[in-house]
């Protein structure tokens, strides 16, 4: 049976315009199947600490400020609210709630950050990343957290800070010292080290999600061997 050109060329243009929607269909399913694996910024939860008294560590409230309006949930304490952050942290985390925890600190609010990290760690809950800014005891960092950087001068106050006892993450100690510009009361209000601690905060996040994204691919399997 011979079939008509134009009865042929709208078979045509119709299989084509099928196989089009089939593909558009699929590549959309499989984009909102990635989209679903993306972590938010309002998953890391950024937690952040001022020193004595709350008077010379403003610039713990400003980078707050320029971590919520990035979409990341952030909030700052006093020194001394680091038990009770730490009990949020490990409740949420045991009810399932196993968001990105980030925690930064000046001064005294940077030594409450390596105690907090150390209390989660009792709890097995990871902490992805700390930066401190001037911290001044020289802490040992617990082997639950994942990345430290640690800004820091040799000004009196400001101490380098050291693994602990099975600590195998990423520990980096900036010396500040020959900074002019920077002191023990200005450290934390850096806009340059702001800068670099919200980059450091997307590195790793992408980097979070990239493990995250190998582990939940479905191994291979490897064929049998044929019998001969």
């Amino acid at each position: 049976m011979i079939v008509p050109r134009r009865l042929f060329i709208a078979v045509t243009i119709l299989s084509a315009v099928c196989l089009a929607a089939t593909n558009w269909n699929g590549g959309l399913a499989a984009a909102q199947t990635s989209t679903k694996t993306l972590p938010t910024a309002a998953q890391v939860q950024v937690d952040l600490f001022r020193g004595l008294a709350d008077i010379f560590s403003r610039g713990m409230d400003t980078l707050t400020d320029k971590l919520n309006r990035q979409g990341y949930s952030a909030r700052v304490y006093s020194t001394g609210a680091w038990q009770s952050v730490a009990r949020r942290i490990a409740d949420n985390y045991a009810r399932g709630q196993k968001d990105i925890i980030v925690l930064i600190g000046h001064s005294l609010g940077a030594n409450a950050t390596l105690q907090l990290a150390s209390a989660l760690d009792k709890s097995n809950v990871p902490v992805e990343l700390i930066v401190t800014f001037d911290a001044t005891e020289p802490h040992q960092i617990p082997k639950n957290v994942l990345h430290l950087v640690n800004f820091y001068q040799n000004n009196g106050f400001g101490k380098k800070l050291t693994p602990g006892p099975g600590f195998q993450g990423e520990l980096t100690n900036l010396d500040l010292t020959a900074d002019s510009n920077l002191s023990h009361t200005t450290i934390d209000k850096s806009p340059r080290l702001h800068a670099q601690v919200i980059a450091k905060i997307v590195e790793i996040v992408n980097k979070d999600l990239a493990n995250k994204i190998q582990a939940s691919k479905p191994k291979s399997k490897k064929p049998k061997a044929k019998k001969q």
